[in-house]
């Protein structure tokens, strides 16, 4: 999912020379890295019934031409650009691992489940794409206040590949063990690992495809199509078959989901007897509460079962019949070597084409 955020170049010439006495003109804060002092501190020390003084407030800015960082009085970033980012970032949720004997359980009592279910629904959040592409609210996720410590930032949709998860998908529907998928990624990695897109519901849009106003004409490219400078979406190209005007389907906040992805997700979730969430923090509605709708609906019926993989804590953890804390590469291989056998992926590492008009 989209999430605007400011450019991490700031210009904070007063910043600098509050921070040091060398004579500086003007430096750019690149991002602030900590923050220490103030009401957060003195909030800390009040819970732990601390008497202590107002501590200075200040926040630690890494500069862009490499300098130590440095920090900096919280007076001279008021109203900059590099604060307000700061502000918007997120605390950071802990991860949690299950140690190897338990994941190894809790994995076979999934495989189990999978086996008996007649119609498994998967939740997808950014967790399964991890290997390839940064996380938002996970480890150093780009939404966090340590997201200039994520190695994968600058990676892009378009050089990924499906992840170990993805493909373990595939090969489990192929015998009839996924019933369908609904993602938050509009990475494309699920259906370019060859999941069937008819078992498929990408809520959050897909990087890759533009749409038609006019003769509603779907275009899959093999680069991604939004623009930084789009006014409502407009790609800057027009419809090959009638010139009309192209948008991306990228789903930014506050604005509605798509129609149809949305009413089969939760037709088919409703109807689930099994719904495994996999790599998602359950944060953002409607989505979050889809593995639980079928469980709410059928209160009396104990055969419904909700699976949570994921390595932080979610609002939804109490729902859950089981929680597995292991990443989704490592709990999908386990399961799809309990049901398919050791060699399950020797035959799946392919990705498909999927480029041209729907």
């Amino acid at each position: 999912m989209s999430k605007t955020k400011s450019s991490n170049k700031r210009k904070a010439a007063t910043a600098v020379a509050a921070a040091t006495t060398e004579p500086i003109e003007e430096a750019e804060i690149a991002y602030i890295l900590k923050e220490r002092g103030g009401k957060a501190e003195n909030k800390k020390n009040t819970k732990k019934k601390q008497k202590t003084t107002p501590t200075k407030h200040e926040y630690l800015c890494a500069w862009t031409d490499g300098q130590e960082p440095q920090w900096v009085d919280a007076k001279y970033l008021k109203g900059t650009p590099a604060l307000e980012e700061w502000q918007y970032q997120e605390d950071e949720e802990p991860e949690e691992f299950d140690a190897p004997p338990i994941l190894e359980e809790k994995c076979q009592t999934l495989a189990n489940l999978l086996q008996q279910s007649k119609r498994p629904c998967f939740l997808l959040g950014a967790g399964i794409s991890a290997p390839a592409l940064p996380t938002f609210r996970g480890k150093n996720g780009l939404w966090t206040k340590n997201a200039h410590k994520n190695e994968k930032q600058d990676a892009k949709p378009s050089t990924s590949q499906p992840t170990l998860a993805h493909r373990g998908l595939v090969a489990l529907e192929k015998i009839g063990k996924v019933h369908w998928v609904t993602t938050q990624n509009y990475d494309d990695l699920s259906a370019r690992s060859g999941f069937p897109t008819a078992k498929l519901s990408e809520l959050h849009g897909n990087i890759f495809t533009e749409t038609c106003d006019d003769c509603h004409t779907v275009f899959h490219r093999d680069f991604e199509v939004p623009l930084d400078t789009s006014e409502n979406h407009e790609t800057g190209r027009n419809c090959e078959k009638c010139q009309g005007v192209l948008r991306d389907s990228i789903i930014h906040f506050e604005e509605d989901l798509p129609w149809h992805d949305l009413k089969m997700s939760n037709a088919k979730f409703v109807g689930s007897d099994l719904t495994v969430v996999l790599g998602s923090s359950l944060q953002v509605e409607p989505a979050a509460s889809l593995p639980f709708r079928s469980k709410r609906r059928n209160r009396r019926n104990k055969d419904i079962k909700s699976v949570i993989v994921n390595l932080q804590k979610t609002p939804y953890d109490d729902e859950a019949d089981l929680l597995i804390r292991g990443t989704c590469d490592d709990v999908i291989d386990k399961i799809a070597k309990q049901i398919l056998g050791e060699s399950w992926d020797t035959s799946n590492t392919s990705v498909v084409d999927l480029t041209g008009d729907d």
